[in-house]
């Protein structure tokens, strides 16, 4: 640099510094400047007026470590605060696990976009294995791509640009080269750590398999920052959402890492329009606005669940959006030549598409109930009831492909239908729970919410018996166990919400003397049914450990209270595990009376019963939030 470049150089600098200067006196003028007498700060009362605590939430917070950390009041970590006696026993931090706890994330497990150094794009293609492999991994790739996120790469289409990319590596897109880096590393981490099927590779893949694993999620965030995400070229939503994809692989500590980049993502869809139908745009083509419309849905399915596992707010918001549902179609149906989109195929013609559209129903009312339950504002049970009704429509609006049938009825239907019907279902349970949890208590005083105490049940004892199930057909030699790591661990919060929802309800039901009768006695059978299931778990999950420790506890006090009781059949050990539901054959509630929700009671009555229960939040656990959830998985929503 010359002198005379030098000298405008720092000429510029010094301007810049003076104006960063000036900004900062004037913002510190205005924070230092008296308020006007016409400003007045909101009373603490002005938030919640005189609501009802159970039905009016404002979630937990955790401050510990010079950290916060805040989850709605319908998760699963909020509605453990309020089972009582269980504060020490989840201020356990992972050591506390045992020393059989064992940590799956690999090393250089980065948050979106970090740690990673220049590079050119010469760098990134010399950097992909040889032909032969690449291709064995991508047929691996499509095989196991069963789950609407793989809807957002046309195979056809694809396989057109793979072929251009072997003849002129160079000219290929940056983003695209993301996508084909993430289908690369999916199917190597899947073998290697997940599926089991490690032992199968040969000595030379099993070492191009790891190679790949270390370098592939680096070279991919070197992709997107060559390519500049924020500017929405071609493929950009596509290649963040296979970065998405691994970051979900990573397990336990991406869990809010994977919240902020499905945040990032919508922006920049949002950015690029996807929220508004491609059929508006005659710049647009037919393919590429079914593209658009299957991406959508499936953003709009990451947005609802990847905010329901940390417990915060969505982002989309259906009134700003006209995006239409795309279409019962194969990608053979049509391509990027396509100049009219086909029609739709019959509704008894199933394809993943249509496994999207009723799926995506199901979520987005779910989203309506989200919105509702963790409203600042006090919840009205008609607009729970009229959501109710809505989710109960879209789930009966489901074909009857897509009907939860039992295992013995299903051994023709093949694994990909099957995990269908089962996210469909868990899907629908979880969003019941979600919009009756709050009211699930009241019913016992009030026979208004009785509707709320029974669907709550319902569906969490459900979950439980086909966590049972599915448990058991993922054992070696049974129908799903090549898909376990599909099933599994998509599911896991579900089987740990019902687990919650029934040990908060039961532990309710002890300290209000209300044991016995058929309710009661469910919900134990599920439970120990559960526990067996979480057991085995307990040596690599901390959601599988905090289950196991929630029953000890709940299922411990029901014990205790049998033996207080004289109950012959009760049996101890020192976790209190082996108790069964006979234990409540000899019980019975306090006046003698099976439980039915009671009618109506007077103000005073209901009055002492809501404070009561206020008790019982104020024992709330304040460090639950340590326990981050584990359980390795891939997220195909």
């Amino acid at each position: 640099m010359d002198t005379a470049t030098r000298k405008i150089f720092q000429e510029r600098i010094d301007q810049l510094e003076s104006l960063v200067r000036s900004l900062l006196d004037k913002q510190q003028s205005k924070l230092n400047a008296p308020l006007p007498d016409s400003v007045a700060f909101p009373m603490a009362t002005d938030v919640a007026g005189d609501t009802d605590p159970l039905t009016y939430g404002v979630g937990s917070m955790n401050l510990e470590n010079h950290e916060s950390s805040y989850v709605e009041s319908d998760h699963w970590k909020a509605i453990l605060d309020e089972i009582g006696d269980l504060k020490g026993m989840v201020q356990q931090h992972p050591e506390d696990l045992g020393d059989s706890y064992t940590d799956p994330v690999l090393p250089g497990n980065d948050l979106f976009l970090l740690q990673t150094y220049p590079t050119t794009k010469m760098d990134i293609i010399a950097t992909i294995p040889p032909r032969i492999v690449v291709d064995s991994m991508i047929s691996k790739y499509f095989k196991w791509a069963d789950m609407p996120v793989s809807l957002v790469v046309h195979r056809g289409v694809f396989f057109k640009q793979y072929e251009a990319f072997w003849e002129d590596p160079l000219s290929t897109s940056t983003m695209w080269l993301t996508i084909l880096y993430g289908m690369m590393y999916t199917v190597a981490y899947c073998t290697l750590f997940i599926n089991g099927d490690a032992g199968s590779l040969d000595e030379t893949t099993a070492s191009e398999y790891r190679s790949i694993v270390i370098i592939s999620r680096e070279k991919m965030i070197q992709c997107l920052r060559l390519g500049n995400y924020m500017k929405g070229a071609p493929h950009t939503i596509e290649a963040l959402l296979a970065f998405l994809q691994t970051e979900y692989l990573q397990g336990e500590d991406t869990q809010h890492g994977c919240w902020q980049l499905t945040g990032v993502i919508i922006r920049v869809a949002l950015k690029m329009g996807y929220h508004r139908d491609g059929s508006h745009f005659p710049n647009i083509s037919v393919y590429e606005a079914e593209m658009r419309r299957r991406t959508w849905y499936i953003l709009t399915q990451f947005d609802t669940a990847s905010a329901s596992q940390v417990g915060l707010p969505r982002i989309i918001k259906e009134t700003q959006c006209d995006t239409a549902e795309p279409r019962n179609l194969l990608d053979d149906d049509f391509d990027d030549t396509s100049t009219v989109l086909p029609p739709a195929r019959p509704q008894n013609e199933h394809t993943l598409a249509q496994f999207l559209v009723y799926k995506s129903r199901i979520v987005s009312v779910y989203g309506m109930i989200c919105d509702f339950t963790t409203s600042s504002k006090q919840r009205d049970y008609e607009e729970a009831m009229r959501l109710d009704v809505l989710l109960n429509t879209a789930y009966a609006q489901k074909p009857p492909i897509l009907e939860l049938k039992s295992m013995q009825r299903s051994v023709l239907d093949g694994a990909e239908l099957i995990t269908r019907r089962i996210y469909m279902a868990m899907s629908y349970h979880h969003a019941q729970i979600t919009l009756h949890r709050k009211f699930m208590i009241l019913a016992k005083a009030n026979s208004k919410y009785s509707i709320s105490h029974t669907t709550c049940v319902n569906a969490a004892t459900e979950m439980l018996q086909l966590q049972a199930e599915l448990f058991e057909q993922c054992q070696p030699g049974r129908m799903l166990y090549t898909d376990r790591w599909k099933i599994l661990s998509l599911v896991q919060s579900e089987f740990l919400l019902a687990t919650t929802v029934l040990c908060f309800n039961l532990d309710d039901d002890i300290k209000k003397g209300l044991i016995g009768g058929k309710v009661a006695m469910k919900s134990v059978e599920a439970l120990e049914r559960s526990r067996s299931v979480w057991e085995p778990q307990k040596v690599f999950s901390k959601e599988a450990q905090t289950a196991l420790n929630t029953m000890d506890v709940v299922l411990g006090r029901l014990h205790s209270r049998s033996e207080n009781n004289g109950a012959d059949n009760a049996q101890s050990s020192e976790a209190s595990v082996g108790f069964t539901s006979s234990v409540l054959a000899d019980m019975s509630y306090e006046d003698g009376q099976s439980f039915d929700p009671p009618a109506d009671q007077d103000r005073s009555q209901t009055e002492a019963f809501q404070s009561m229960q206020g008790s019982s939040v104020s024992t709330a656990f304040d460090a639950f939030f340590e326990m981050e959830q584990e359980w390795e998985g891939w997220l195909q929503l």
